[in-house]
């Protein structure tokens, strides 16, 4: 019997090593800026409110593009059975 490999939980630790570093060096940044914390902040929330916005924007494309892929593959199916 072949055993099975354990994704699940390497997955998990890497994972959390990501959330954890990401953690510490946005920490380990924002108390070593050299601007002011008021201006700092506003950046934060500037550089954060964009990658909302442009995230947002990719799932909508995203989405497109699949329905688009999707109809294009049904139809060349169809094309190929000589529908």
């Amino acid at each position: 019997m072949i055993p099975k490999p354990k994704i699940g939980r390497s997955l998990f630790k890497v994972l959390t090593g990501v959330v954890i570093g990401s953690a510490i060096g946005s920490i380990l940044g924002l108390t070593l800026a050299p601007k002011e914390g008021s201006e700092t902040r506003q950046i934060v929330k500037d550089k954060s409110m964009d990658l909302f916005l442009r995230a947002k924007q990719g799932l909508k494309t995203d989405r497109r593009v699949g329905f688009v892929r999707r109809c294009l593959l049904g139809w060349l199916s169809k094309e190929e059975k000589g529908e």
